[in-house]
């Protein structure tokens, strides 16, 4: 193959030897220079006279992308920091952690640099200006008050925690000391008490945690007077308890009721300081937004001046054109007789040529053109050749150099035909390699083309005959092509390649049957019974490579008496 390409190359590639020359009676390079010389004195006259015309227009234009196109992209970019802004402040206003806060006021800082940045190179009024100013002011103090609500949750979730240890001690008290009527009623209000005091956390009215505190109030003198009728060595823990419990619940500062009290004014300020601050953002917006309305209408005012300058200028300079077009009506009279109807007749030769139609690319005269035709009849030469060398090439596997699955096709076909003239027996193996997904997983997927290589390597040692064809069927399958081999024969070869993957010793740490690559062989044989030819077929093979796989691999399975062997 190597030798038939090169072959090949040498014969289509032309040399200066087998060039023609020709003795011209005129050269259409000469003409055409004339006329393009012609051409190009005229339309410096048409440029001169127009660019008087357009030196309005380009001063026109350049102010549109100096100044007004900078500018309304500038406001887009405003329009979109703005509603990053937006963004942040949402969630700066439901931060629930003092990680979310930080993160949520770097954000804004990062976007107000932004849109004073911007609002800068925008030349923003001072009344913009001023109001970016006021935002600012209220984010901070909407940061402010996040942060207290945040040193607030703490606290109650602190105090929560509290309620419950205390009321795990209290049962770990009662379990340890004599339980009487009156230490039951006062262990049930305790419970009570402590189920109340846990609710206030889910009450979101004011009204309803004033309303919890004066029936917790009573509560707690009732529990004070049963811890009276408590037996003595109950009363001291009691009474610490009733305190503790008070401590956590009443304080009128740091008491539960008086955090969530605290807590439910600073979620409204929150919220209101909130809503404050989107309104401030969407005033802004809309301040920037009638700004951008109004560079808007002046950018379309200097477009439309400047669309009525270029029409104007289009019709002068069409009707300059026209006047230039007919001076060259007989130029092109000529380039269409003497140019364009010869390379019309060379493309039909040419695409003859190429569909097989055509012999020899032939053009009259004794031109640039004629010699054109010339080189054409050479290349085509060359890319029949060359054609003939990237068939045989395209028949062979890039990697592993050995047939690919459409020579197999062509060299299955004709070895079918053959065996059923010749009755011969006809063998076909398909080969897969085992566990080889895990391999190339493990291995590295360069690896795994090595692996093929030797594969492929492997296979073809045992292959002594010229008439055995290899080829690579896809993936990490190959199939074998042996004519006029018997199953024994087959089996025999098959053996003969595992044991040669047996003493290859190539590493696979990851198969599930060795530690060594292996493989599985499906084995299809055709032969004679009963007088007739039973021809292989890659399905039937492909079945018993199937079966290979199931019952273990590294080994070979023959159709024709489904056995196994390893």
């Amino acid at each position: 193959m190597a030798g038939t390409a090169e072959m090949s190359s040498q014969q289509g590639r032309p040399t200066a030897s087998k060039r023609i020359k020709l003795n011209r009676l005129y050269s259409l390079s000469g003409i055409i220079n004339l006329s393009l010389v012609t051409l190009i004195i005229a339309v410096m006259i048409l440029a001169y006279t127009t660019y008087s015309k357009l030196s309005s227009f380009e001063q026109s234009l350049n102010s549109m992308m100096d100044k007004s196109l900078p500018s309304v992209i500038q406001s887009g970019k405003l329009y979109s920091q703005m509603n990053l802004l937006l963004s942040g402040t949402e969630q700066l206003s439901m931060a629930n952690s003092e990680a979310m806060r930080r993160i949520a006021t770097n954000a804004i800082t990062r976007q107000l640099q932004g849109l004073h940045k911007l609002s800068l190179e925008n030349e923003q009024t001072y009344h913009i200006t001023s109001q970016l100013n006021s935002v600012e002011r209220e984010l901070d103090e909407l940061n402010a008050l996040v942060e207290q609500r945040i040193a607030i949750n703490s606290r109650i979730d602190r105090l929560t925690a509290q309620l419950f240890d205390l009321q795990s001690q209290i049962n770990t008290d009662l379990t340890t000391s004599s339980t009487t009527t009156a230490s039951t009623s006062w262990s049930l209000l305790f419970s009570r008490i402590m189920l109340l005091s846990a609710e206030l956390t889910s009450l979101d009215q004011l009204s309803e945690i004033r309303q919890r505190q004066s029936n917790l109030d009573t509560l707690f003198i009732s529990l004070s007077e049963l811890a009276d009728t408590l037996p003595a060595d109950q009363q001291q823990s009691a009474q610490l308890a009733i305190a503790a419990l008070s401590e956590t619940v009443l304080h009128p500062n740091s008491g539960l009721i008086a955090l969530r009290q605290l807590q439910l004014k600073i979620l409204g300020r929150v919220q209101g300081r909130s809503n404050f601050v989107r309104n401030l953002i969407a005033d802004y917006a809309r301040l920037n937004e009638f700004e951008s309305h109004q560079l808007n209408q002046a950018v379309l005012g200097r477009a439309a001046k400047t669309s009525r300058l270029v029409e104007q200028q289009v019709k002068q300079a069409s009707l300059l054109f026209i006047i230039v077009l007919f001076a060259y009506i007989g130029f092109a009279v000529f380039i269409q007789r003497v140019v364009v109807n010869r390379l019309k007749t060379l493309n039909k030769q040419v695409q003859q040529r190429s569909t097989g139609e055509g012999h020899l690319i032939t053009v009259s005269g004794k031109d640039e053109i004629t010699e054109l035709a010339q080189s054409f009849e050479q290349f085509a030469t060359t890319i029949e050749l060359q054609k003939n060398t990237l068939e045989e090439m395209s028949l062979r596997d890039a990697l592993t150099g050995i047939a690919n699955r459409r020579a197999f096709d062509d060299y299955y076909s004709q070895a079918l035909n053959v065996a059923s003239r010749q009755r011969w027996p006809l063998t076909v193996l398909l080969i897969d390699v085992d566990y080889f997904k895990q391999y190339n997983d493990n291995y590295g997927h360069s690896q795994g083309d090595v692996c093929l290589k030797q594969v492929a390597s492997l296979v073809k040692q045992q292959m002594p005959r010229k008439t055995d064809i290899l080829a690579r069927y896809g993936g990490e399958e190959f199939a074998v092509l042996l004519p006029d081999t018997n199953e024994q024969g087959a089996i025999t070869v098959a053996r003969n390649i595992l044991d040669a993957f047996k003493n290859a010793q190539i590493p696979h740490d990851f198969s599930g049957v060795a530690d060594h690559v292996t493989v599985s062989i499906g084995i299809s044989v055709g032969q004679q019974q009963d007088g007739r030819i039973t021809l292989p077929s890659v399905e039937a093979a492909d079945k018993a490579l199937y079966k290979a796989k199931r019952t273990g691999r590294n080994r070979w399975v023959c159709d024709a008496d489904e056995d196994e062997q390893k």
